[in-house]
């Protein structure tokens, strides 16, 4: 019995100092008195102690792998492993058995090592481990670890506070890693292109030392590829599909709506409703969310000076010129002298129009405090004059109306909603604004970090994420000018959200789930809302934080096949050469060599490609030839096909199967020469 860590005052012995043998189940204390072996348990524990269970957690291999396990300590242990399947592994026969089976009640007095044959399998696995400190024994103090989103971590946890230690093995299916070849714009001549894409097959969690690959990629028929330069590791890039939240998310001080994007001419007076018709097929002015203004009605004068009362006579129908709700003003405060200041600093609004029934061209004018209109016996001390001239402004200019739907009952391409209803007189005109934001929710912010390309159906050209900054330079021009940072936003916000992780129950793959804002460089559209977006990691970094795999690629080189073609006709001095396939050469970069060529100074180039018929065309040469029918010609500068090749060593392989392409577009021009 080891009495390590155990106080002097708690050592037991069997036999006293006269020499008396305690009864069976009980023992002497150093200071003679007699006590239960239980109670001594209890007060001091027993003094064996487990003091770590060493084990490989990684994944398993789906091929199956032997994993060796230590026990370190003084004391008993028993071990007990189980598959998803509740099969115990018998310690004897190294299988799995539907029978109950551990290693049992084994004695350490400092290591215990053993080993654990995993069978192949055809589809992910489970293996749940216990390990229980057994007769008196204890394990090492509990330390416990927790994952990012909370839960408990068993493979990283030590000790226990309990007899029992936990651990988890998973065997996950081999994942495939395919190198392959994308243009994300997929524009011009990339469209089309066909790559022979090199898959390798690895093992979750584990490295992979250089393998070569090579990549031959074809361009579509009439195609043709000019290489720019060399690949290199930066032009590699993982990508993934995220989902945008349906409400942007407005920064403070951010300008939302920056810029008028239509306008168009109210058709028909809007006397309640949230209903417009307009001049224009709504689709083709305005967006969803747009916020609208509208053009102020100017040059209408009074009728009669107004010196007490809150109505009001014009020299012409009110209806056509007004609205209920519209904000007056006078139209020139400085030119109308004698009139109050309180026309134009505070919100006077049409109440009514020919409000007694008696008079088109008389309106009452009420003062807005709050969201109510006061209708005051009087218009306010001063009144107005004759003659004086008024500016009637709809209330969408004072408060925010976006655009809610497009042709709403679907019945006319020239109607759309607003948010609020607001009164229209005929042929006011209204600008439309988009709403537009740098900052969105996202249904997964992990992995992503600044500076990643961003694509989607509604996603601005040349869109990154990236971090947000309202800067303002004081004193600029002088020896004191210095530029100060307003507000900042950070590129990714997980606004002290947890993570979610997750093992898929049949996959056994680990997924991590991070809700949060993402923050672009440019302002995206309202359209974006609830949008699936396409998000590029380049290079080794940003692939190993977007995908999980981290990929390091060498010796990189690009090679060129050239094309060939036959003239189907003889050609007798003369720079235009039919030929039977024009694939692959490209207008003023191919050259062309053949037998007959005359290259005395150099070989002629390609100036037109014309004619094309299916794969035949004509070609005009810089220089003029004599060539023989059906004589082979041989295009150099530009092809059809190119192949990419190097080496890759898999540092670290990801928690599922990943795609990693060359973006072509970095490194080759590509035509369609048809």
């Amino acid at each position: 019995m080891s009495y390590h860590n155990i106080p002097s005052s708690a050592i037991q012995s069997t036999t006293n100092a006269q020499g008396q043998i305690a009864p069976e189940g009980y023992h002497y204390m150093p200071d003679g008195s007699l006590m239960s072996d239980a109670e001594h348990v209890a007060r001091y524990g027993s003094g064996k102690v487990i003091r770590s269970f060493i084990l490989d957690t990684t994944n398993l291999k789906a091929g199956g792998e032997v994993r060796k396990f230590t026990v370190t300590g003084n004391g008993v242990f028993s071990l007990e492993v189980r598959n998803e399947d509740n099969y115990y592994y018998n310690f004897v026969t190294n299988l799995f058995q539907v029978a109950s089976a551990r290693l049992d009640n084994i004695s350490i007095s400092n290591t215990y090592s053993g080993k654990i044959i995993f069978p192949k399998v055809t589809d992910a696995d489970q293996y749940d481990f216990f390990l229980f400190a057994d007769q008196g024994s204890t394990h090492a103090n509990y330390n416990e670890v927790r994952f990012e989103d909370g839960s408990l971590d068993i493979n990283s946890t030590t000790g226990s506070n309990s007899l029992l230690i936990k651990k988890v093995i998973f065997q996950t299916l081999d994942v495939n890693l395919t190198l392959s070849t994308l243009a994300p714009l997929a524009g011009g001549g990339f469209a089309g292109h066909s790559p022979t894409n090199k898959v390798i097959t690895t093992q979750i969690g584990k490295n992979v030392g250089k393998i070569p690959f090579s990549i031959p990629v074809s361009g579509a028929a009439t195609h043709s590829f000019k290489i720019n330069r060399t690949p290199t590791s930066k032009d590699v890039f993982g990508f993934v599909e995220r989902t945008i939240g349906s409400a942007p998310e407005n920064i403070p001080g951010e300008n939302v709506f920056p810029a008028g994007t239509g306008a168009s001419g109210v058709d028909g007076t809007v006397s309640s409703g949230v209903k417009v018709v307009i001049d224009h097929n709504v689709a083709t002015i305005m967006k969803v969310g747009d916020k609208i203004t509208a053009t102020p009605t100017t040059g209408l004068t009074v009728d009669g000076a107004v010196t007490s009362g809150n109505k009001i006579v014009m020299s012409n129908d009110v209806a056509n010129v007004m609205n209920v709700g519209d904000r007056v003003t006078i139209t020139d405060p400085v030119l109308e002298t004698g009139e109050p200041k309180f026309w134009n600093t505070d919100t006077y609004v049409v109440a009514a129009l020919n409000p007694d029934g008696d008079n088109t061209r008389e309106f009452q004018v009420g003062h807005v405090t709050g969201f109510l209109v006061v209708l005051g016996s009087e218009t306010r001390d001063g009144a107005i004059n004759d003659g004086v001239s008024l500016t009637f402004t709809p209330k969408l200019n004072r408060e925010l109306t976006t655009v809610v739907a497009l042709n709403p009952d679907g019945d006319n391409v020239k109607e759309f909603s607003m948010s609020q209803a607001v009164g229209l007189v005929n042929n006011t005109q209204l600008q439309f604004f988009n709403r537009k934001n740098y900052s969105w929710p996202l249904n997964n912010v992990d992995g992503i970090s600044p500076n990643m390309v961003v694509i989607g159906t509604n996603v601005a050209s040349g869109t990154v994420v990236s971090s947000y900054e309202e800067a303002v330079t004081e004193m600029q021009g002088t020896i004191y000018s210095q530029t100060k940072v307003k507000k900042s936003v950070r590129a990714i916000n997980k606004k002290g959200v947890k993570p979610t992780i997750a093992i898929d129950g049949t996959t056994k793959l680990k997924t991590v789930t991070q809700t949060g804002d993402i923050t672009f460089n440019k302002q995206q559209d309202l359209v974006l809302a609830d949008d699936a977006i396409k998000l590029f990691g380049y290079g080794r970094s940003a692939v190993k934080s977007l995908v999980g795999w981290d990929v390091e690629f060498s010796d990189l080189e690009i090679t060129l096949t050239k094309p060939t073609a036959v003239t189907t006709a003889a050609v007798i001095n003369s720079t235009s050469v039919p030929i039977d396939n024009g694939d692959g050469v490209m207008d003023d970069v191919s050259t062309v060599s053949s037998i007959n060529i005359d290259s005395s100074a150099a070989d002629p180039t390609v100036t037109n490609i014309g004619s094309y018929s299916g794969s035949t065309a004509t070609l005009t040469l810089s220089a003029a030839q004599t060539l023989e029918s059906g004589e082979t010609l041989t295009f150099d500068g530009a092809g059809r096909t190119v192949t990419i090749s190097g080496n890759v060593e898999i540092k670290q392989v990801g928690e599922a199967a990943t795609q990693l392409s060359f973006d072509l577009e970095k490194f080759i021009t590509a035509t369609d020469e048809s």
